[in-house]
């Protein structure tokens, strides 16, 4: 028995010593900051931002294109054996076929063309799909960043949880062993059998196994909200329980848009859009152009030769007037009016999942909320009944097992209600997920 109770007291010893290791080196967090850090430090959330300013950039492409485009060239040319031409039935030779030569050794060319779009049916629908894709990137940045708060917060309130449970084992181990010591003093005075004390024994040995569960439990939530934080130093939770309970509570849960429910009608606009946009294919494209040349002619290389180079010039405006594409754009059309219809019905869809997901979280809740007073109501009642029998067991008026299940009946119910106050701010959280505030 000595052997167990010594056990016990360095496994005790062993498990403060952890725990005062990673108090010291871990970083106290509340929940605000906990979700500050996460959206700073989580790579997805980098990412969707990135990938936001991506699609932002489209439209800066789109308008780059409606700029003046020049294009610059040269052209130097050695005709090493220069082209044959013939006159057939040349009249100033008799009638006879006349083999001539036409140009120079040395032909080269200077260049600048220029290029204007002056009208384009798709650009105009092009400017809207891409705000749309802005739109929408901005949309799955919300999601994400709801996801990775809803992530830290379950995390945030499951260390808390851990330590609260963590808390109350220590308590109850140091109570068994206290009750321990006092059995000893009596079985020593021949008041207590050795039966009695041995379960007092093995009272104190489940107590420790419990402790050291629980603090492998939060030790566990704290790794799991290090992870969720993205962060290499160890972290703690600086809230209580209560005080979280107390803060969610002051709070006022606003209803809002889901970011699912924007991001599908941001993807159904963009369908309609791209209808339009291949009906607008068949419109006619109309281009401004025009360029400057200087050739040279020369017996000889010397681009700096005067009277051997010969500019001319155009202006022109060409139109592309498409006559059939093989049925192309009317094919493409059927499928963005099919396209149109999946995101209709998708967005029925969504909106009854929110609907089932609302009235089962708000149903979770109520019934957290009906546990939570039920269980404050049972631990004032297993405190005083355990006040009077630890009365009466002194007064050895109450049998030990008596005793033992009123010491039972207190941690049950203490557990209960710290698995309440938890259950309640777990609903609290999917309820305002499901109302699209969170």
């Amino acid at each position: 028995m000595k052997r167990m109770i010594n056990r016990g007291f360095r496994w005790a010893v062993l498990w403060l010593a952890l725990i005062s290791w990673q108090h010291a080196i871990a970083q106290p967090l509340t929940l605000a900051q906990a979700l500050q850090q996460a959206q700073t430090n989580r790579l997805e959330l980098t990412n969707q931002r990135l990938q936001t300013e991506i699609t932002a950039s489209d439209e800066a492409r789109r308008r780059a294109t409606w700029q003046p485009q020049f294009n610059a060239g040269g052209d130097f040319r050695w005709n090493t054996q220069i082209q044959r031409n013939i006159i057939k039935n040349a009249p100033f030779a008799n009638g006879q076929d006349v083999v001539l030569r036409f140009g120079t050794p040395f032909n080269n060319v200077l260049n600048v063309q220029a290029e204007q779009k002056v009208y384009d049916a798709q650009s105009r629908i092009d400017r809207s799909i891409n705000r749309l894709n802005v739109e929408s990137q901005q949309a799955e940045l919300e999601k994400l960043a709801v996801d990775v708060r809803q992530q830290v917060t379950e995390a945030y309130y499951q260390a808390v949880f851990n330590r609260e449970k963590q808390r109350l084992s220590t308590q109850a181990r140091v109570r068994a062993q206290g009750y321990l010591e006092q059995a000893q003093t009596r079985f020593r005075a021949g008041t207590l059998l050795e039966s009695e004390l041995d379960r007092f024994s093995l009272d104190l040995s489940n107590a420790e196994l419990t402790s050291r569960n629980d603090q492998r439990d939060y030790s566990l939530s704290l790794e799991n909200l290090r992870y969720r934080l993205n962060t290499a130093q160890p972290v703690e939770p600086a809230d209580s329980l209560e005080a979280l309970f107390a803060d969610f509570q002051a709070q006022e849960q606003a209803t809002g848009n889901r970011p699912e429910l924007r991001q599908e009608e941001l993807t159904r606009q963009v369908n309609e859009l791209s209808q339009r946009r291949e009906q607008a294919r068949l419109a006619p494209v109309v281009t401004a152009y025009g360029a400057y040349f200087a050739q040279q002619f020369s017996d000889s290389f010397n681009p700096f030769q005067g009277g051997t180079w010969f500019p001319y010039n155009y202006l022109g405006v060409r139109i592309n007037v498409p006559l059939y594409d093989g049925r192309q754009t009317r094919l493409n059309r059927q499928d963005y009016v099919r396209r149109v219809q999946i995101s209709e019905n998708t967005l029925k869809r969504l909106k009854n999942d929110f609907d089932y997901e609302l009235k089962s979280a708000r149903n979770t809740l109520e019934q957290a909320r009906e546990n939570l007073t039920e269980s404050r109501k049972n631990i004032g009642q297993a405190q005083t009944i355990l006040a009077v029998d630890r009365v009466r067991f002194d007064a050895r008026t109450l049998l030990l097992a008596d005793f033992r299940n009123s010491e039972y009946s207190l941690q049950q119910a203490e557990n209960n209600y710290l698995r309440a106050v938890y259950d309640v701010l777990l609903g609290q959280l999917q309820v305002r997920k499901a109302l699209g505030s969170l």
